[in-house]
C-alpha cells in the first residue's frame, strides 16, 4: 500500500493588506487537495487581516511585524509534515499541493519548491535582467556564488537539485524548518530570508526543484516607495549573510565588491537615483559592521 501523502501546513505572513490577503486565500482554497491547515500571520498591530483569516476557516495569529519573525511564529504553529511558505500576494495553482506530494515522495528531500512566475517583470530590473546575468558568473543554476548571490534557475522546466528557494514558494520538512528557522537578525522586514533559510536547509539535505509546482506572484505594491531604504538592505543584509554563511577568502571578498558595483550600474541605468544612494549608504554600513 503506498504511503499517504504528507500534510501540509500553509503559512503566510501578511501586513495590512487584508484584500491582497483575501485573494490568497481564495486561490488556496480551489486547491485540489488542499493544504490541511492554513495558518495566517498578522504583523498589522490594529489586527487587519483577522476577518479575513476567520472568514477563510485560516488559524489566526498576530505576531511583531517582520517577514522572518512572522513566519516563524507560523511554522512553531504548524502541525503538518511539510510547512509551504507564501507571500500574501501569491495565487497558487489549482494542482501546487499534488506536486509538492510527489516531489515529498523521495524521503531525503528536505525541501522542495517550484516556478515562482512574477507578473511585474521590467526590462533591466527583472530576475533575468542582460545586467543580472553577468553577476553569478556561470555555475550550476539553482546555486549561490562563493559570495553568496543566486544563480537563478533559467530552464525551469527541468527538475533538479538547488540550493536555494524564492520566498514566493519555500517548502519544507517541518522538523527541518524547526532545526533552521528564519534569522530574524535579518534587517528591516527580513530581506534575502528566503535565500538564507534555504541555503542553510540545503546543508542538510536536498532541495528539489518541481516545474509542476507553481505560483504565480502578484507583485502588489511592488514598486518600492521606499527604494533608497530596500537598496540599503541589499547590501547590508547582503554583507551579513556573505559573512554568516560563506568563507571571505580574498577572491570572495573582491567579487562582493564587484556585485555593488555591479548594481550600482544597474540603478544608474534605470535612472533609480534613491536606489544608488541606498546602495552606497548600505556600503559603508556594511564596512563598519564588519569583523
Amino acid at each position: 500500500m503506498p504511503d499517504a501523502p504528507p500534510r501540509f501546513s500553509l503559512v503566510i505572513a501578511t501586513r495590512g493588506r487584508p484584500k491582497v490577503l483575501g485573494e490568497t486565500l481564495a486561490s488556496a482554497a480551489r486547491c485540489d487537495p488542499r493544504p490541511s491547515e492554513v495558518i495566517v500571520v498578522d504583523g498589522d498591530g490594529s489586527g487587519s487581516a483577522e476577518p479575513v483569516a476567520r472568514a477563510a476557516g485560516a488559524r489566526y495569529r498576530r505576531s511583531a511585524p517582520g517577514l522572518t519573525v512572522q513566519r516563524n511564529a507560523g511554522l512553531d504553529l504548524a502541525q503538518g509534515d511539510v510547512v509551504v511558505f507564501v507571500d500574501d500576494d501569491t495565487e497558487l495553482h489549482p494542482r501546487l499541493f499534488a506536486a509538492l506530494a510527489d516531489a515529498y515522495r523521495d524521503p531525503d528531500v528536505l525541501g522542495v519548491t517550484g516556478p515562482v512566475v512574477d507578473r511585474d517583470l521590467r526590462r533591466f530590473g527583472n530576475m533575468r535582467s542582460r545586467w543580472r546575468r553577468l553577476l553569478p558568473g556561470g555555475g550550476r543554476e539553482g546555486s549561490l556564488t562563493r559570495y553568496g548571490y543566486p544563480r537563478r534557475v533559467q530552464d525551469e522546466t527541468r527538475e533538479r537539485d538547488v540550493e536555494y528557494m524564492l520566498g514566493g514558494l519555500m517548502t519544507a520538512r517541518r522538523d527541518a524548518a524547526l532545526q533552521v528557522r528564519f534569522d530574524e537578525r535579518l534587517a528591516d522586514y527580513g530581506l534575502l530570508e528566503d535565500e538564507d533559510f534555504s541555503y542553510r536547509l540545503s546543508r542538510l539535505g536536498r532541495i528539489r526543484f518541481a516545474p509542476s509546482a507553481s505560483v504565480v506572484h502578484r507583485n502588489v505594491g511592488a514598486a518600492r516607495k521606499r527604494e533608497r531604504e530596500f537598496n540599503r538592505m541589499v547590501v547590508v543584509n547582503r554583507a551579513y549573510l556573505f559573512r554568516k554563511n560563506f568563507r571571505r577568502t580574498p577572491l570572495a571578498r573582491f567579487q562582493f565588491a564587484l556585485l555593488v558595483a555591479v548594481l550600482l550600474v544597474h540603478r544608474a541605468l534605470n535612472g533609480e537615483w534613491s536606489g544608488v544612494r541606498g546602495l552606497l549608504e548600505g556600503s559603508v554600513e556594511a564596512w563598519r559592521a564588519r569583523p
